[in-house]
């Protein structure tokens, strides 16, 4: 079939699906989005995939921001229904944490998708960046970011495994984040229907291989008995590991080995590819635990997305104001990053292979030496926060229980020096239950809970140290002052008493 041909036929069930598909807001604001070229005003490249590029864009009519996806079909290999899929996936969806579509239409050689901007660009671009400038060989968020994140994608996954669809390519990638903390599922190109004519009550098995290896689940590889919407949360438990690592395990080898892998070994945690077993000890239990249950070999024995909602680690998410500023203010955004690349070097830049997938030239992978880089923070921080642990203090005590005279100091809204004394007594108080009651008494604001619990925790295990100061969450960054404890909070132990 010529190109020509290929595209009258897209032009003609994209119009099609556009009259069945359309989003309710396509019409707020009174004017509808456009389905022309020249109503909208292309941006920066955001985001590379194996057939398409992302661009943010203007739609002038609306004045509105907004993303482009352009999927170019002059190398397409697959058929025309293949590339509506996506399409019909992502119009038929409309929940929070599932990817806004407005519209699609054609564009000489190019089908363009329309859809929400989410400016603070992909999980995998916040690792990339945070590795780039930290050494995060301990581990790359905390667990509150992690269950905050993963929180919103099993909201997500919940509601589309509920209206009878998989996505089937989960990970960090896939995932965006608004500059409010948004989070999103994004890119359906693979997802797929589970039940006939959205009828999920029918529960039939896929036996197609699609999806990224390093995530895919075992009965996904084999494509012996088929599978459903578990394979998605392989997929979810392998993205767990990878916001705490960096990585999916097995990621430097190729694509058969880890299909081999996959499939030979036990089924992957925290410590598959680590250097030795202590490198990631500062995860908890909980954590591990929730990780387990995704990756069970078995699909049965995994949990639905929402059972796994119901799982104690989600306890610690907090709320979007939060990732705006642990996630999205501390890393590039998407458009800065890619108009460095373009002029990082003579080579760089935007090109496509011979097997038609668009890549960039540049050194986007940052191979410098770890040791001559700052520490992530989460390294000096106490994640053994789960309450059936040995205390978060262990080191710091000994065979009978002390009791640490501390006083914490932070200002109030005011900017008033604020003095707040407490007791602390081993083997009975944590570092979170402190933070909660401080919370609960009205001294503390709830988004500087985490910071407070982990560096509490973190003093009384450095004996040599009798005070530390850290920065909260809840000031802008632009008014903070460490000398001052301006969005600084300083813990200080005042004296030791045995019980």
């Amino acid at each position: 079939m010529s190109l020509s041909v290929s595209s009258i036929l897209l032009k003609r069930k994209v119009r099609m699906a556009a009259l069945s598909t359309s989003n309710t807001d396509t019409v707020t604001q009174g004017v509808p989005w456009p389905n022309n070229e020249d109503d909208y005003e292309i941006g920066d490249v955001i985001g590379v995939g194996a057939t398409a590029v992302v661009h943010s864009a203007l739609c002038k009519p609306r004045n509105q921001k907004c993303a482009i996806k352009r999927i170019s079909l002059d190398k397409w290999k697959s058929s025309l229904d293949e590339l509506l899929k996506e399409i019909q996936v992502i119009s038929s969806c409309n929940h929070e944490n599932v990817v806004t579509y407005y519209t699609s239409f054609v564009v000489k050689e190019e089908l363009w998708l329309v859809i929400r901007l989410l400016e603070g660009g992909s999980l995998r671009d916040v690792i990339k960046h945070k590795m780039k400038v930290s050494n995060c060989k301990h581990g790359v968020f905390d667990e509150v970011t992690i269950a905050t994140v993963l929180k919103e994608v099993l909201k997500g996954l919940e509601y589309f495994h509920n209206n009878g669809k998989i996505h089937r390519d989960i990970k960090a990638g896939n995932i965006l984040l608004g500059k409010d903390g948004t989070v999103q599922i994004a890119d359906f190109g693979v997802s797929a229907w589970l039940g006939s004519e959205k009828d999920v009550s029918r529960q039939k098995l896929r036996h197609t291989f699609v999806g990224t290896p390093c995530w895919m689940a075992p009965e996904v590889m084999e494509q012996d008995q088929g599978y459903d919407f578990k394979a998605d949360i392989w997929s979810f438990g392998i993205t767990a590991i990878e916001l705490a690592t960096g990585t999916a395990p097995y990621c430097k080898y190729p694509p058969m080995k880890v299909l081999m892998l996959t499939l030979q070994n036990d089924a992957p945690d925290l410590d598959t590819c680590s250097e030795d077993k202590t490198q990631y000890k500062i995860y908890g239990k909980t954590f591990r635990k929730m990780i387990k249950d995704c990756l069970q070999k078995n699909p049965t024995k995994r949990p639905t997305a929402t059972e796994l909602l119901k799982h104690p680690f989600f306890k610690k998410a907090q709320d979007k104001k939060y990732l705006s500023q642990q996630l999205v203010d501390i890393g590039h955004s998407m458009e800065l990053k890619f108009q460095a690349k373009r002029h990082s070097s003579a080579s760089g830049g935007l090109h496509r292979t011979a097997t038609g997938q668009w890549v960039w030239d540049d050194d986007d992978d940052d191979d410098s030496d770890d040791d001559n880089k700052p520490i992530n923070e989460i390294q000096n921080e106490s994640s053994s926060s789960d309450e059936d642990e040995p205390g978060e203090e262990q080191n710091a005590t000994s065979n009978s229980p002390k009791v640490y005279n501390l006083v914490l100091r932070l200002r109030n809204d005011r900017l008033e020096l604020n003095e707040i004394k407490f007791a602390f007594i081993t083997g009975k108080d944590t570092g979170r239950s402190i933070a909660s009651e401080l919370v609960e008494a009205g001294l503390l604001s709830p988004i500087d809970w985490a910071p407070i619990a982990r560096n509490l925790a973190q003093l009384l295990l450095l004996p040599e140290s009798d005070s530390i100061t850290f920065n909260l969450i809840s000031t802008p960054t632009n008014k903070m002052d460490k000398d001052k404890l301006i969005g600084f909070a300083q813990i200080c132990i005042i004296s030791i008493e045995c019980e």
